[in-house]
């Protein structure tokens, strides 16, 4: 069984969704702490003279975990992120496609009070669904009871999993122990993922921007390369 995991963060890039195309269970780790490095609230999007950061405004500190970090003031921020993207990619060949998003962004706006993950796992959910991923998706604080830092606590939610392999990011070998999961019987392997062009708009392309970009671009259809 092939495990992988990541934080819920806000509209990830294509590898985050090749990970898990790549395995079988998905777990989604909400009870990690927030980090403004982190892509929790934030990501890039392409505009015409380069990229843009948009940015979800939240109430939280290094010591807070993702699963009560809140979004701030919610009804007047997020509509500013849907203009933004609605803006930015008006005249995209998908935009209809791009719009199921910030459709879902718009109704989840309309509350007093969001739980950043609320809205993170919504979209992480739909856009697995409309590419037809199928996958197990379990929640950390809801579905798991997890022990343990970094290589510690992975191979304990493998083994709460009963997976035998766990495909990690290749930004994460330069923390994973390998011994500790040879010792633990469980398989340690790397993403391949390779960002690919998928449109020249603008007449150039920048690499690994947020998942709205290509769906704005190409739908939800998987990139062969994937196939």
């Amino acid at each position: 069984m092939i495990l992988t995991s990541h934080q819920p963060n806000f509209l990830p890039y294509m590898g985050f969704f090749y990970k898990i195309y790549r395995s079988e269970i998905f777990v989604l780790s909400d009870d990690v702490y927030f980090s403004k490095k982190g892509m929790h609230n934030w990501n890039i999007i392409k505009v015409k003279n380069g990229s843009q950061k948009i940015t979800i405004p939240v109430n939280a500190h290094h010591d807070t975990r993702l699963c009560d970090v809140m979004i701030s003031e919610p009804k007047s921020t997020l509509p500013k992120i849907v203009r933004t993207l609605e803006e930015t990619y008006a005249k995209t060949k998908y935009f209809n496609e791009g719009q199921e998003i910030t459709n879902i962004i718009n109704d989840i706006s309309i509350n007093d009070k969001v739980p950043l993950v609320f809205l993170n796992i919504a979209i992480i959910k739909y856009i697995l669904k409309r590419m037809g991923i199928d996958r197990t998706i379990v929640i950390a604080t809801k579905d798991l009871h997890i022990t343990g830092n970094k290589d510690d606590r992975i191979i304990n939610m493998c083994k709460e999993m009963k997976a035998d392999i766990y495909y990690s990011g290749v930004g994460a070998k330069e923390y994973h122990e390998n011994k500790k999961y040879q010792e633990n019987n469980i398989r340690l392997i790397y993403s391949d993922y390779k960002p690919g062009v998928y449109h020249q708009k603008y007449g150039f392309f920048i690499y690994n921007m947020s998942i709205i970009d290509y769906i704005f671009n190409n739908g939800y259809k998987l990139p062969e390369d994937w196939l």
